[in-house]
């Protein structure tokens, strides 16, 4: 079975820009060789469009789809995964523009349980982008349950502050924060550099990358990133995370 790898944190944090570099990541240390599965949870704002907002109707695909269907198999996910010509062992899977909380059947936690069993089942990591306030969705909720390893984003910045403050004593008390999981202080933006240069509570600080951020804007996000500054402590984040 392949590891499963929670990513959360506050509204803004980066949760799903982390994730899809992350994943690269992880593709990227086995030259290829470790198949690796990125899952967006969020049906409120869906990540697949920003993730590929330049992809063709025809070849996007829900995996709303997959969780409304009563039996489901690895061809099934395989058959809704998205990928890239060149990484062929690393896939995408999420909800697509216009889809919402309305948009499929309601489902219980056995039921995204089994479907992260499956996607376990077919490759070595599987990251899960979680949304950022658990409670109402089932495959957060279910992915930070089952998780072998969390990884928890947070920002030096106020909101980032007031979220912990407000919502860490419950979700502590849920079980869906802990002391093992992995602490990043991430740079989302430029305007968050300056606040960043003090101590932290942290095991990692990743940096903020232009290159990133261009990636971001300009649609790109799925393609490779080549700050060495960035990816080292990304690198240093996955062999944490994998060990």
């Amino acid at each position: 079975m392949g590891k499963l790898i929670a990513v959360c944190g506050s509204a803004g944090s980066g949760k799903t820009t982390f994730s899809v570099k992350f994943a690269e990541t992880l593709y990227h240390r086995s030259h290829g060789k470790h198949s690796v599965i990125a899952l967006f949870c969020d049906i409120v704002t869906p990540s697949i469009p920003v993730i590929f907002p330049n992809r063709r109707e025809e070849d996007l695909f829900s995996v709303g789809s997959v969780l409304s269907k009563t039996d489901f198999y690895a061809d099934d996910v395989v058959s809704h995964m998205m990928m890239t010509k060149d990484r062929m062992n690393l896939g995408y899977l999420g909800y697509l523009s216009g889809e919402n909380q309305n948009s499929f059947p309601e489902y219980k936690d056995v039921r995204a349980k089994n479907f992260l069993d499956v996607l376990c089942g077919i490759s070595d990591y599987v990251i899960v982008d979680c949304m950022t306030m658990p409670g109402g969705n089932v495959l957060t909720t279910s992915a930070l349950e089952k998780a072998d390893q969390t990884i928890r984003l947070m920002t030096p910045d106020l909101a980032c502050m007031s979220y912990y403050m407000s919502q860490g004593k419950m979700l502590a008390a849920e079980g869906y924060m802990r002391e093992s999981d992995i602490k990043v202080m991430n740079i989302p933006h430029a305007e968050l550099v300056s606040l960043a240069s003090g101590t932290h509570p942290a095991d990692f600080l990743l940096p903020y990358s232009t290159a990133l951020t261009e990636q971001y804007l300009e649609g790109r996000l799925s393609d490779p990133l080549k700050d060495k500054k960035y990816l080292k402590i990304m690198n240093a984040i996955a062999e944490r995370a994998v060990h």
